[in-house]
Formats: C-alpha cells, sequence, structure tokens
C-alpha cells in the first residue's frame, strides 16, 4: 500500500482525500530540498516543555522500523530544534523512511549529503535539549494542524506533506488512479489541439476534487 500511494504526487493525494472528505494537510510543513520524497507509515513523537527533572528529546530512534517516518510534533516551536546530525546519520543508516516535524531541525548539510528527506518548518541552530522533552511515543499527534496516529501515511514532495488515515488508505489509493487517469486525458488533449474547456468538460475537470456525495460512484 505505501508503495503504490508513493506513485502519486501529493496534490493528488490531498485531491482525493477532498473527494472523500477528508483532511490531511500539514500547513507550513516543507521539504528542507524541493527534491526530498517521502512516503510511509508514521511512528509519532509528542514533545513538551521540560519538567522539573529534564527527559530526554530522541532515544527513540532505534525503535522505528525500517522504511517507517519519524513523526515530531514539537507544537510548531520554531526556537529550539528536536532533531539534528547524529539521528540525520542513525536514520539514514536504518533506512527510515524520512522525518516531519512541527517545528525546526538543524545540522541540514547532513541531511543533503545522506539524501535522507527531512520536512520541517525550518532550520535552526538552538538545541532542544533542557528546553523540551518526549511527552509520548506512538500516540495520535498533530503536525500542521493535520492528525496523524501511528501507522497513518505520510506522503511529502516539493509541494508539501499529506496525511492519509489507515482507514482511508485503499478509498484514497483508488480515488488517485481516476484523478491522475483523467489529468492525463487531459493533458493529452491540449497537447494534440484540444482546447482546455473542451478537454476538461469530457473528462469531468471540474468534478474530480468535488467532494462526492453518499452513496455516489
Amino acid at each position: 500500500m505505501v508503495r503504490a500511494l508513493s506513485a502519486y504526487s501529493t496534490p493528488t493525494i490531498s485531491d482525493s482525500m477532498d473527494r472523500l472528505g477528508l483532511e490531511g494537510t500539514c500547513l507550513g510543513i516543507r521539504p528542507l530540498r524541493l527534491d526530498f520524497h517521502l512516503c510511509g507509515r508514521a511512528f509519532t513523537i509528542q514533545y513538551g516543555p521540560v519538567g522539573s527533572e529534564n527527559g530526554t528529546v530522541g532515544d527513540y530512534i532505534d525503535d522505528v522500523a525500517p522504511g517507517d517516518v519519524v513523526v515530531l510534533d514539537n507544537r510548531g516551536h520554531t526556537d529550539c530544534t528536536v532533531w539534528g546530525d547524529i539521528l540525520t546519520i542513525v536514520a539514514s543508516q536504518r533506512e527510515l523512511g524520512g522525518t516531519v516535524i512541527d517545528g525546526v531541525c538543524r545540522d541540514s548539510p547532513r541531511s543533503f549529503e545522506l539524501n535522507y528527506p527531512i520536512f520541517s518548518r525550518g532550520a535552526y541552530m538552538r538545541t532542544g535539549k533542557d528546553r523540551v522533552q518526549v511527552d509520548g511515543v506512538n500516540i495520535p499527534v498533530s503536525i500542521g494542524g493535520a492528525r496523524v496516529r501511528p501507522g497513518d501515511v505520510l506522503i511529502g514532495d516539493s509541494d508539501g506533506v499529506v496525511v492519509v488515515p489507515a482507514e482511508h488508505e485503499q478509498a484514497v489509493l483508488q480515488l488517485a488512479r481516476e484523478i491522475e487517469e483523467a489529468e492525463e486525458e487531459i493533458r493529452s488533449a491540449v497537447r494534440t489541439g484540444s482546447r482546455l474547456d473542451d478537454a476538461r468538460k469530457q473528462f469531468n475537470y471540474h468534478k474530480l476534487q468535488s467532494k462526492q456525495r453518499e452513496g455516489a460512484k
């Protein structure tokens, strides 16, 4: 399923979810480098402010399965990081699917060197140590306003990140195929001289993203 979903862009997946009336786009989360792409199931971490006894920032990495995406909810904070050089090295060695952060990372050149995809609100040098700590592992979190649960599928590319709820992944995949096929027909038609409005009408372009009525095919 993850491999099948990875064939589609985030705009196509987002359109599919609109058809189903689902939310899942992560506002403000961008790739560190535009050619980064990720697709994998979520391994989630929730951060909070440190308490009277400082907790750890990142001792979870060896428990993440190859191919899974590390999802870090640092509540959108951009004043301290929860991901850096050593985590990037370990994640790359373990062949993880990538990292998505509602917050910032640091040591970004390492991700470029290893071609390890990181999606975040940017990069900043200040450590999160003694500022934030892990409050929960593999619990529901929020990334850019989208709810992410362990096992949900995250897809990221140059346009951002979208979350596909695990229980809807088959329906999203089916609609993604339909939308991509229709849009390719439109592309082919205009390349061979058709008017855009005629091609859009022929292949029902204006209904591709519209929410399906209950019971509609």
